[in-house]
């Protein structure tokens, strides 16, 4: 896969692993290419800009061709423009597309930025179907109830775990709890005569910070209420990922672990996973893509995130992030911008798009399209996409201090320079002020 954008990544966002993924799946950008479509005669252009190229891009060019054949009111201009910032200006000065993309933790952003434009009157005046969408997917599109962006994917962690390797340590299956994750985790990782990790048992690799999250909302955590006025991360489930990270970088030192991180270059050849020397990994559905399309030769299993033992309802639990697309506060034409979402989003063509990136479509009726169906491990990924326990996290006003305090105080947590409980005070004395 390849690189999306160059961003700091929110510490919730399974995406951090996740959001990383997609910053690699969109690499090879056509910087400033236009569109391949003929000319649009009499028809109302509508403009759309995105953030990908390479193979990405073509796809979505392909798209946008099919929708200029499929009617002749509108016509679709599309070009590459992998540089969020520069389109985040264009329509501030009213000389951007009508249409563009980017990630869901823009949107508190954008939306008091007069960025974004509401849906909800064009939803409302079409009686357009949000319950095809996944919640969770759909909820990360809104800002104070009103929704500014319709999620393209489900972005979510899932645990891919090395057979060979769990069998070497005497198991016959994944873990399923947090202790058999721990126990699995410790008894896998194996450890050269100066102490160096020679094969990683847990999955800090590629990074604690892609990690955290995933851990904490697989446990069942939640950092917030729904309305993002309450702070609620001080619970089990955080609290068991924030000692598990602690305990394993204490026992097989955090200077071997990080060592081993920045050995391998994630979805690289020198990737741990990919070489056989990571027994448990938490990756998005790309990572089976990448397997399948690089021919690679490891024999590996996917299995639920695992939950905190003796809480199986929690089961299939995990953080959902998602890339989105919206409409432009300055667009000229917002009923063609609509009217090609809503294209973009219908099933075969989203399955068509998603399927390519090794992502699961956000909506349910794409994820049944053959295009699916054919995708890498897509029997044993997309039921996972399904789970209740799956979870965004709200928008609120000052999400990105909140982020960035977050973030901070786990680094120092996860390099042990604060223990767990320290950390967790420090949080929950400080971030309460970001709700405000």
């Amino acid at each position: 896969m390849n690189s999306k954008r160059g961003k700091t990544l929110s510490l919730y966002l399974v995406g951090m692993m996740i959001a990383v993924i997609l910053l690699s799946a969109c690499g090879g950008k056509n910087s400033d290419s236009p569109s391949a479509s003929t000319d649009s005669g009499e028809r109302s252009k509508v403009t759309v800009w995105y953030l990908w190229g390479g193979a990405e891009g073509e796809v979505l060019e392909e798209i946008i061709r099919d929708f200029n054949e499929s009617q002749d009111k509108y016509f679709v201009e599309g070009l590459s423009v992998p540089d969020e910032q520069k389109i985040k200006v264009a329509i501030a000065g009213g000389n951007g597309p009508d249409l563009t993309d980017s990630f869901d933790w823009v949107v508190p952003q954008y939306a008091q930025q007069g960025i974004m434009l509401p849906l909800d009157d064009l939803i409302a005046k079409d009686g357009y179907d949000l319950s095809d969408f996944i919640p969770s997917a759909l909820e990360a599109g809104k800002f104070q109830g009103v929704q500014y962006a319709l999620p393209l994917n489900a972005n979510f962690s899932i645990m891919y775990y090395n057979k060979k390797l769990l069998a070497e340590a005497g198991y016959s299956e994944p873990p399923k709890t947090i202790t058999e994750l721990y126990d699995v985790a410790v008894k896998t990782t194996k450890v050269n005569p100066d102490g160096s990790i020679e094969v990683i048992g847990f999955p800090s690799y590629p990074s604690e910070k892609y990690l955290f999250s995933a851990l904490a909302y697989g446990f069942g955590s939640t950092y917030l209420s729904d309305d993002a006025k309450e702070l609620t991360i001080d619970n089990e489930g955080t609290r068991a990922a924030m000692q598990m990270i602690y305990d394993y970088n204490t026992q097989f030192g955090v200077d071997n672990v990080r060592q081993l991180q920045a050995a391998g270059k994630w979805l690289d050849p020198t990737d741990p996973f990919l070489l056989g020397k990571q027994a448990i990994r938490y990756d998005g559905p790309w990572l089976s893509a990448h397997i399948k399309k690089m021919g690679i030769d490891i024999d590996y299993g996917i299995a639920p995130l695992p939950y905190l033992d003796g809480k199986p309802e929690t089961a299939g639990g995990g953080l959902v992030s998602s890339s989105i697309f919206y409409i432009a506060k300055t667009s000229k034409n917002v009923d063609g911008a609509w009217e090609f979402l809503k294209y973009l989003y219908s099933p075969e063509p989203l399955a068509k798009f998603m399927s390519l990136l090794g992502n699961i479509p956000a909506t349910k009726s794409a994820m049944e399209q053959q295009a699916m169906k054919e995708m890498a491990d897509a029997d044993l990924i997309i039921p996972l996409a399904q789970s209740p326990n799956l979870k965004s996290i709200p928008h609120f006003e000052k999400r990105s201090d909140f982020d960035k305090f977050m973030e901070e105080e786990l680094e120092l947590m996860y390099n042990l320079k604060k223990t767990p409980e320290e950390t967790m005070s420090a949080l929950t004395g400080k971030l309460p002020e970001f709700l405000k």
